[in-house]
């Protein structure tokens, strides 16, 4: 008897199967970590880790380029010489102890798990169910490593968040997030959210599904998402390859959809749907910045994506950045946390980790609300 597998399953096991015989830098180009592989209950769970960080290494497979290398870089780039001396000040104060803590801890060579190398990972339900098998596992196959979760929110996966902390997991705070429920009829009450339905509804822009789309688009895509979030903003963003664009038109990795304007590409958006937790988000957005914004190709994109998350019945991970423009769209601003798990490890390391948690829980706010500011939605 044949049995048919859940697109969203099919799609992650055979990015998974492709990461580990590749490397991840096949889908990733800024990503240099193993991807390996636990078996739970059936469920292939990708592992990521690092044997050495390097400065441009991409937050999402680096801790240290998510808490430490990509405020730093914002710095840099938008303070005031006034400001950054200030900055500069306060890093050898607060900075220079978290790294060092970071170091003792070995967070940078964390066993990741479900880590797809995405902003926003989204888990299953089942992967609450398995925790101690999946715990058990990852503590025999890194036993010197920390374990971890990325983007944990209470708000969106409530039983695993309380499951972690019961275990001993530690939350520490990694970002502020956006969260939407199109089903609420006060989103579609925003001002901004009716402009913007009305904007991608004119024919000026034209919207063009995945399964228009060609090979041959992909370097031009692939040009609008590296103009918007590697150039303008951050070579730390994830800078996914020629490769991975391919995979997501071939398997819906990440459903694509674009924007053309006068016979050229405008627009690129990726939307990642896990439909057992009915969630979804946008590891995948770009736009050609040097258009007009009368145009509003970022708010034809968003506008698009609030439109799916109705018609799918599921709720939207707005992730992080552009806070302003996602409150003004019934984004409700969340608190998400980076999950570790050190019981395994010797007394030196969980110490340090301990200690790196509670100067971070007292950094955070003022760290992850001026960031949140500079990235990109």
């Amino acid at each position: 008897m044949t049995t048919h597998l859940p697109p969203r399953m099919v799609a992650d096991t055979l990015w998974l199967m492709t990461a580990r015989s590749r490397g991840a830098s096949h889908w990733v180009e800024n990503s240099h970590c193993t991807i390996e592989q636990l078996d739970i209950d059936g469920h292939p769970v990708p592992v990521s880790h690092l044997t050495k960080s390097q400065w441009q290494e991409s937050y999402v497979s680096s801790l240290r380029s998510a808490w430490l290398r990509y405020p730093h870089q914002e710095a840099k780039r938008h303070l005031t010489a006034g400001q950054l001396a200030l900055y500069q000040a306060a890093s050898c104060l607060i900075l220079g102890p978290i790294s060092l803590l970071m170091r003792a801890a070995r967070l940078d060579q964390a066993a990741i798990l479900a880590n797809h190398l995405i902003s926003t990972n989204l888990y299953p339900p089942w992967l609450q169910t398995s925790m101690p098998e999946v715990l058990w596992q990852a503590q025999q196959h890194y036993p010197d490593r920390p374990i971890v979760l990325r983007n944990l929110c209470p708000a969106v996966h409530p039983e695993l968040f309380e499951q972690l902390r019961q275990q001993g997991w530690q939350m520490i705070p990694a970002r502020q997030v956006y969260l939407c429920d199109p089903a609420d009829p006060a989103v579609w009450q925003h001002n901004h959210v009716r402009k913007d339905a009305r904007l991608l509804a004119d024919q000026e822009v034209e919207l063009v599904a995945a399964s228009a789309l060609q090979r041959e688009d992909i370097p031009a895509l692939r040009r609008l998402f590296r103009q918007l979030f590697i150039e303008k903003h951050s070579c730390l963003n994830p800078d996914f390859s020629d490769d991975f664009f391919e995979f997501c038109l071939e398997t819906q990795f990440l459903d694509c959809y674009a924007l053309r304007w006068q016979g050229k590409w405008v627009g690129i958006l990726g939307v990642y749907a896990q439909p057992e937790s009915g969630w979804m988000t946008t590891p995948l957005i770009g736009y050609d910045t040097q258009l007009p914004k009368e145009l509003g190709i970022y708010r034809r994109l968003m506008a698009l994506l609030l439109k799916l998350a109705k018609d799918k019945q599921m709720k939207l991970h707005y992730s992080s950045g552009a806070a302003q423009f996602k409150l003004a769209r019934g984004g409700q601003p969340a608190l998400e946390y980076t999950a570790v798990y050190s019981q395994h490890l010797p007394v030196l390391n969980k110490l340090s980790l301990n200690l790196f948690s509670r100067l971070l829980q007292r950094c955070a706010p003022g760290i992850l609300s001026y960031a949140d500011k500079q990235k990109p939605g």
